[in-house]
Formats: structure tokens, C-alpha cells, sequence
């Protein structure tokens, strides 16, 4: 805390920049405050609670998904800690294996060299430089953010423990025959030479040509069977036509030899289920080498298997088209049809495509020999947990998702064709045999022989990403176990996108059951997608991504944070506009203006720090008795309380900060603070002063609790100045407020005075009195109740309501006066001598004029059977409305000129 600070108020103006400068993650890292240790679950019997973060790529930035990502483990986090758990936060970053390989030979190419040059060691040296230079900026962001991760634990998913755990666990799956080498069709990353999982295949609507081609029969040239394409290039690779056993229309060629056009090969036409009667002719091109479904049928009728298209996505043909762009020759082979008068036709057609996720071109269906993970043994376990509620989905839905994902799962490919990664624990001997094992020694021993040769491929990344619930707490392979373990596992909360639910989540429980027997996590909360303010996802093509950085810059942290939370309802989008930000930055301000407040009448009451806190910490607001203001901020204040630490339990967080947001600036700002200033006014004891200066700031200090998670930084400054804390204390350690039993709550009726002080606002407002003039208001009590609490409210009411009150036993309505009635209770304004009659009588017999008239247009309008019969029903209905509501305005209008004409 700076020496220019007073001990006992806040600097005049909120300077979020100067605050949040002196409360960065660093100070509270050095305080300890994140820390947590199993000692205390095992030794001291304090509940666990902990929490996953994940790891985001080490070649990223952040983004404003990490924001709404991070603040809400950060609130969960600080929740936790803050009401006695030992709250364990794991942080780490990803090695991002195709992102980060790609960085770093694009900088390599800059200078004029490829990763070929330098050799496998001396490149992977170069990447590990690279990340020890750069790799760090999403971390120093992170903690710009402010986020409470106990730092100590921070790991790299390619550190030793990290990298240990990943190959233990890959020769544990082979060794138990869930993990393969098998020749099949993948998809192949031209860009980024490797294979991609389907997860990492982006499906995108494109348009294509269908291209329909006649293939001639070899004994009879002058006949033809046609087929529909959208790849023709691939032609030059077709190994059979294949036509349904069922389509009649085929069934005299099957059989029979077709000529592949352009190569001049003989193909069989074959019969096959697979074949779709509808699409197309009825009649497919079987090419087994670049596409999965062509693959198995190749299997079935024993086909040669032919490849036309390399690693590359160009050309390997031997028909003048090698070398080739994919797409160039895709031109080019259909206008050589055409000439060759093979060329039947070409449509429109639009279909998915498959992209990759990394590159953003159209992956290959590639025939390649890769690794394998057999999931469907590991699937049935982990969709019986989510089925049967050991893992909750928040929201709910996603559990369609994911049984939908879980059901119809794929092996997974999980090699990749990169030198930066977990290189696969697999040699081969001289002849060709694989020997998988920890380390090349092992291996070794396996092979009897050191002649071995370990395979050049690394694993996928999320391949260590599965395991990281084990590995962030030291676990090593199958049988390893440790204290933190056995204090922090099974996590409990994990807050990811909705996007990586097959990628991350659903492994995460499949390799969790696996090697450790029990679920990684208890709750699952998938967060919201943002979108600009025109709904289009945020990407930095159609620059709509603001630069979190720069908000927090122009805002504050705390406004960055509060702001995105109080917009992202769960299981909703957000749309997202910078300017939004506006709202948590005013309410900081709100905060810091109404803490100063309280502080100023502290002064006023108490003769420095030390005096106050020798009287508020032996002051117990349950236990004391307070004025009509005080009892009800202390009802609202605990019916907050509850209301706040619900909607933690169901997980609504967006609930959490609007739950506080109206509490404080409407509850305590609006009401509370403007009475007490008039329970301050003269006439109040010192005792009954000192004890509602400290009602005001044991409120102020809850909801500061309250808020801490959400914006640490504000609530830790200003908590500084509650009570005379050292800057080795922080609001993060302290206790989150509970409510007290609901039983003894009771407002003493402070609401009836809010509704007649809002009444008689309203009251002026209609009849334009000005705000400042104070208007004579005569008030009667329905029964005796609330009579009493009008004679204790009459001084709230003055001040409040800028007006002159009094009790009166009679009902008559004063002349010229504007009534209402508030939960039976009779109220008259006199409006004499605070406003010209005349004037306002001529305003609204203009304004009963005009609604009039509305009201004869839309009773005409619908009277119009034209239009009653023959428009949709919503629209009559909403003109229904219209009319309904106009003739309520004009009968207030009618009743107000009435008063004026009395």
C-alpha cells in the first residue's frame, strides 16, 4: 500500500491502473495465498477443492475466451477458498505441437533455413529456445488477469514428470492391446504434413462441382456406365465401379470390365450394399487409396489399392498430370473428359468438407501406416459415469452431445508426423519388428539386440493433454501415487468450451477410469460462446476480436472480469462489445464513491483506526437492534447472502455478480446510504451513530467478500482500509459471509416506506414538479401496523421523497392533489402552488387528444374485417395490445386532468 494513502479513507478519484498495479498476482504469490498443501486435506482434515486449468497453448496469447474461461475458475477458486476449503488452483501451458512447430520453422525460413537442414536435435533445440523466449506470454497475461493459481505447481506438458507419465501410459495401452499400428485411411494435413485426427477435422459447407463421367465397357466400347464425382482427379486411381445388388438397372453389368478414362484401365464393376441407389447415377467409383469407405469395400472384393495424390496434395500420377496441385489438376482432368468425350455433365453441389482445424485447407483422406487407440473399450466406462451422474454437465444438454460422440466413436489416430512432441517409445529391429518399451534400453533388452531404430512420428498433443488431471498432481504411470493424489483427486471442477468436449473432455474420463479408477473431475461447466454484437463468433479475419489487453487498459481488470460474467448467462452466448465494459467500470467507480462515503461518516464518529477497530471487531450487527433503515439493509444484506451462495451451488454464475450488482448499488448506494445520512441527522445519540456507521461498514465489508472473486482487485484495496490490515494480509484469505438464519430476518418495514417514497417520486414526475421542490404529502395508514411504521418512516419519506409528509386520519382527498395507493395505505400530493394549472391542463388535453385519436385508428383498424380475417393471429393479437395498453394511458391521462380540474 502507498505511503499517499490516508489510514483511514481512499484517495478521492479510483485509479484502477495504481490499484490493480500494487494487488497483481505477484504480491499475492509472495504473500502465499494461493497455496495449498495436501497436508492440511490428509493431516488436518480440511476439505479438498481443486480445480483444472486448461492449459492453454504456449505459442498463445490472450484472448477474451480465456477471460471468460479463467475469471470463471478464478471465482470458483477463490469461492472455495474463502469458505475454508484447502483450494487448489493447477495451472500449466500445452506444447501445441502443430502450432508450435509451425511458429517456429516459419522463423526459421525467414532466415533462410528448414528444419531439414538443421537435423532433428539441433531443431528441437531451436523450439525449446523459442518457448523458453516466448512461451511464457500467455502465463505473465494470465497473471495480469489476476487469476489465483498456486504458481509453484505450474507445468509444461513437456517437462520430465509430464513427459514420463505420457510414455508409461502409452506402453501400458499396448501393452494391454489398446493401442495398434495399423495401415488405414486418416486424414492428412497437406499444409502441415501430418496426420489429424477427426477431431481436428473441421467440417465446412463448400461448393463443388459434381462431375458426371462415362466410363466405357471393355467388350463394348459403344456402351457406357456413368458415375458422379466430386474429386474426378482421383479417377486416375479407381481400382472398380460399384453399383447395389439391388438397383435392377446394373444387374446385367456387374461383372463385367470398364475402362478408367484417361488411364485406359481395366476396373471391374462389382456389387456392394454401400452403394446409395439414390445419389448420383446409382453407379460409384470405388477408389480405395483416397477415401475411407472406398478402403473397406476394396477389402471386401479384394481391390488393388492405387494412390494419385502425395503428402503435399499434389499430383503422383504417371498420366502427365504429377506435380500437380490437387485442385489445378482437378481442372484440368475435367476439361481433358471433355475433350476425350467422357465428360457427361457438371452441377452445382454443395457438401461438408472436411478442413483441417490447424491449417485451414481441405484435408486428404491419405493411406498411411499409423498408431492407434483402440476407444471403445474405454468409451462404455466413461459415457455409464456421465449417464449415471458421478460427472455433471453444466448445462445439462451437453450430455446429448456427448453420449451422441460417445456412441458412434472412432479409434483414435494418435500419431503425428512432427519432431516437436512425445516421440512414440516404439523401435523397430532390422527386420522391420516394432518393440515398444520406456526407454531405448528397454527396448533393447526386449529385442536382444541394439540394432534398433526409434520411429520418427510424435504423439498427438492431446494424447498428453488426457492425462493432465493425473499429471499435474505428479502422477508418473499406472502404479504411481502420491500425497496429492490421494488429497486433490478426483478434481472437482472443470471449466472448459464445449468445442473440445470429444478432444479433452470425454478422454480425460476415459484415461481417468483407466489408470486411476475413478473420474477426473465432478462437475463439467461448458462456457459460452462470444460473439461480437452482430452474433458472428470473434476471429481475428474479421477483426472483431478486441485485444483483452488493451480493454483492460482502457477499463480495469476488475470491469473486464465483472463485466464479462454479468453477460454470460450458462448455456447462452454472449455478445460482446467492448463498450459493454463501461458497466463494470462504472460499477468500480460505485464501489470506491460509496466505500469513501461510509469511510467519510467513520470519521466523523470514531477518532482514528485504532478506535474503530477496538468497537468493530466486538461489533455483532445479529445481535443489536437497530432504526427502521438499519433492520432492513441488514434483512437485504443477508437475503443477498443467500441468494448469492445458491446460485454458486447451481452453478449460474452470471446470477452471482447480478445477485451483488443490484444488492449493492440499489439496496445499500440508492436506500442505505441516503438513510443514513438522515439517521446521522441531529437528534441521534453517539451510540446510535458509532453502532450505524459500523452497520454500514460491516455490509460494505460482506459485499466486498462477496465481490472478491469476481474483482479481486478493488475489494482487496479497499478492505485495507476496513480495519488497519498489514499488506501481508489479504481479502482472498479472509472468511466469505454467511447468512444468518432466515428466521430472524424482518425489515421492519422499511419496505413500505421504499414503495411510498418511490410513489411519491412518480407522483411528481407525472405532474412535472420539479425534483427539488418540496411537495406536501398527506399519508393514511391502513391499520395500526402501519401506521407505526409511517411515524417511524416520516423522516425517511421527507428526505427520500424531497416532500413535507403528515399523517392524517381521514380519507378525504384534498383538493387539486394527485393519489395513489400503496398496499392499501391512502397518499395525496398537493400540487398547489408547485405547478401552473393552466399549462399543465393544456398539456394534457393535447396529449388526451392525441392518444384519442390512436386509440379511434386502432379500434377502426380492427373492426376492419379485412384485416381480423385475413391477418396472422399474432398480429392481430399484438394490435389487441396496442389498443388495450393505449386505453389504460388514456384513462390516466383523463383521471390526471381530472385532479388539475377539480
Amino acid at each position: 500500500m502507498s505511503e499517499e494513502l490516508t489510514p483511514f479513507n481512499l484517495e478521492k478519484t479510483y485509479n484502477h491502473s495504481e490499484v490493480e498495479e500494487r494487488w497483481r498476482s505477484a504480491h499475492w504469490e509472495a504473500l502465499g495465498s494461493f497455496h495449498a498443501e495436501h497436508s492440511q486435506v490428509l493431516e488436518e482434515g480440511r476439505a479438498p477443492y481443486s480445480v483444472l486449468m486448461p492449459p492453454p497453448n504456449v505459442t498463445g496469447s490472450l484472448t477474451l475466451g480465456h477471460v471468460l474461461n479463467h475469471t470463471l475458475q478464478d471465482i470458483f477458486i477463490r469461492y472455495a477458498r474463502m469458505t475454508g476449503k484447502e483450494a487448489l488452483w493447477l495451472p500449466g501451458t500445452d506444447h501445441a505441437g502443430i502450432a508450435t512447430q509451425t511458429v517456429v520453422e516459419r522463423k526459421l525460413r525467414k532466415e533462410g533455413v528448414s528444419r531439414h537442414d538443421l537435423g532433428r536435435k539441433d531443431f528441437l533445440g531451436h523450439v525449446w529456445q523459442w518457448r523458453d523466449e516466448y512461451g511464457g506470454l500467455i502465463v505473465r497475461q494470465l497473471k495480469r488477469l489476476g487469476i489465483s493459481c498456486d504458481w509453484r505447481r505450474n507445468l509444461f506438458t513437456m517437462d520430465e514428470r509430464a513427459s514420463e507419465a505420457v510414455i508409461n501410459s502409452f506402453v501400458a495401452l499396448y501393452r494391454d492391446g489398446l493401442i495398434y499400428r495399423g495401415k488405414r485411411i486418416i486424414n492428412w494435413c497437406p499444409v502441415s504434413q501430418t496426420a489429424l485426427s477427426d477431431e481436428e477435422v473441421i467440417m465446412k459447407s463448400r461448393r463443388d462441382q459434381l462431375v458426371y463421367v462415362r466410363y466405357a465397357l471393355a467388350k463394348d466400347p459403344s456402351r457406357f456406365i456413368s458415375i458422379a464425382t466430386v474429386r474426378p482427379e482421383t479417377i486416375l486411381a479407381d481400382a472398380a465401379i460399384a453399383v447395389n445388388p439391388a438397383d435392377e438397372r446394373f444387374r446385367d453389368l456387374v461383372g463385367q470390365m470398364a475402362v478408367v478414362p484417361i488411364a485406359g484401365r481395366h476396373i471391374p464393376i462389382i456389387a456392394d450394399d454401400y452403394v446409395d441407389i439414390e445419389f448420383g447415377t446409382g453407379a460409384l467409383k470405388i477408389t480405395p487409396a483416397h477415401d475411407p469407405n472406398d478402403y473397406a469395400v476394396a477389402g471386401r472384393h479384394n481391390l488393388p489399392v492405387i494412390s494419385v495424390v502425395g503428402r503435399d496434395g499434389r499430383m503422383t500420377d504417371e498420366y502427365g498430370y504429377g506435380g500437380m496441385d490437387r485442385f489445378d489438376a482437378r481442372k484440368k482432368i475435367v476439361a481433358d473428359l471433355e475433350e476425350l468425350g467422357n465428360l457427361e455433365r457438371v452441377e452445382e453441389y454443395e457438401h461438408n468438407v472436411g478442413y483441417s482445424e490447424r491449417a485451414d485447407v481441405v484435408v486428404e483422406p491419405y493411406l498411411s501406416e499409423q498408431w492407434f487407440v483402440s476407444m471403445k473399450p474405454l468409451a462404455e466406462k466413461a459415457l455409464d459415469v456421465v449417464n449415471d451422474g458421478e460427472i455433471r454437465f453444466h448445462p445439462p444438454h451437453w450430455i446429448n452431445t456427448y453420449r451422441h460422440w460417445m456412441g458412434g466413436i472412432r479409434d483414435w489416430c494418435i500419431s503425428r508426423q512432427l519432431w516437436w512432441g512425445h516421440r512414440i517409445p516404439a523401435w523397430y529391429d532390422p527386420e522391420g519388428q516394432v518393440w515398444v518399451a520406456a526407454s531405448y534400453e528397454e527396448a533393447c533388452h526386449l529385442a536382444g539386440t541394439d540394432k534398433l531404430v526409434q520411429d520418427e512420428d510424435v504423439l498427438d498433443t492431446w494424447f498428453s493433454s488426457w492425462l493432465w488431471p493425473l499429471t499435474t498432481l505428479g502422477w508418473t504411470g499406472p502404479g504411481s501415487d502420491n500425497d496429492d493424489l490421494r488429497a486433490f483427486y478426483p478434481t472437482n471442477t472443470l471449466v472448459t468450451g464445449p468445442d473440445i468436449i470429444f478432444f479433452w473432455v470425454a478422454r480425460m474420463i476415459m484415461a481417468g477410469l483407466y489408470f486411476k479408477g475413478d473420474v477426473p473431475f465432478r462437475d463439467v461447466y461448458f462456457t459460452s460462446i462470444i460473439r461480437d454484437m452482430k452474433g458472428r463468433k470473434l476471429s481475428k479475419s474479421l477483426g472483431n476480436s478486441p485485444d483483452p489487453l488493451k480493454v483492460i487498459d482502457t477499463y480495469g481488470t476488475d470491469a473486464l472480469r465483472f463485466t464479462i460474467i454479468y453477460i454470460a448467462p450458462l448455456g447462452q452466448d454472449v455478445l460482446f462489445g467492448e463498450e459493454k465494459c463501461e458497466l463494470g467500470r462504472n460499477f468500480a467507480t460505485k464501489i470506491w464513491n460509496a466505500s469513501r462515503l461510509v469511510f467519510m461518516q467513520r470519521e466523523k464518529y470514531f477518532e482514528g483506526p485504532e478506535d474503530f477497530a477496538a468497537y468493530y471487531e466486538g461489533f455483532n450487527p445479529a445481535a443489536e437492534s437497530f432504526d427502521l433503515a438499519g433492520g432492513w439493509i441488514w434483512s437485504a444484506y443477508n437475503g443477498m447472502l443467500e441468494h448469492y451462495h445458491a446460485a454458486f451451488g447451481q452453478f449460474r454464475m452470471n446470477d452471482i455478480v447480478k445477485t451483488v450488482y443490484d444488492f449493492f448499488w440499489g439496496d445499500y448506494c440508492d436506500w442505505y446510504l441516503e438513510s443514513l445520512k438522515v439517521s446521522l441527522a441531529e437528534g441521534c445519540s453517539e451510540a446510535d451513530a458509532r453502532k450505524a456507521v459500523a452497520l454500514a461498514v460491516s455490509v460494505l465489508e460482506g459485499t466486498l467478500k462477496a465481490l472478491h472473486p469476481v474483482m479481486p482487485f478493488i475489494t482487496d484495496e479497499i478492505w485495507h482500509f476496513v480495519l488497519p490490515h498489514s499488506s501481508h494480509e489479504s481479502i482472498a484469505s479472509s472468511d466469505m459471509p454467511v447468512a444468518v438464519s432466515p428466521a430472524s430476518l424482518d425489515d421492519d418495514g422499511f419496505g413500505l416506506v421504499q414503495k411510498l417514497v418511490t410513489e411519491v417520486r412518480s407522483l411528481k414526475a407525472l405532474f412535472g414538479v420539479p425534483p427539488g421542490l418540496r411537495a406536501e404529502v398527506q399519508l393514511k395508514a391502513v391499520d395500526a401496523e402501519a401506521l407505526k411504521v409511517m411515524e417511524r418512516g416520516l423522516p425517511f419519506i421527507a428526505a427520500l421523497a424531497q416532500c413535507v409528509p403528515s399523517l392524517i386520519s381521514d380519507g378525504v382527498r384534498p383538493p387539486h392533489a394527485a393519489g395513489s395507493v400503496v398496499e392499501g395505505n391512502e397518499l395525496f400530493v398537493l400540487l398547489e402552488g408547485l405547478i401552473s394549472f393552466d399549462k399543465e391542463r393544456a398539456r394534457l388535453q393535447k396529449e388526451i387528444q392525441n392518444v384519442s385519436g390512436y386509440v379511434a385508428q386502432l379500434e377502426k383498424k380492427l373492426s376492419n374485417s379485412g384485416f381480423a380475417d385475413n391477418a396472422p393471429p399474432e398480429v392481430v393479437e399484438k394490435e389487441r395490445e396496442k389498443l388495450a395498453e393505449a386505453r389504460r394511458n388514456l384513462l390516466k391521462l383523463e383521471g390526471n386532468l381530472a385532479v388539475l380540474s377539480n
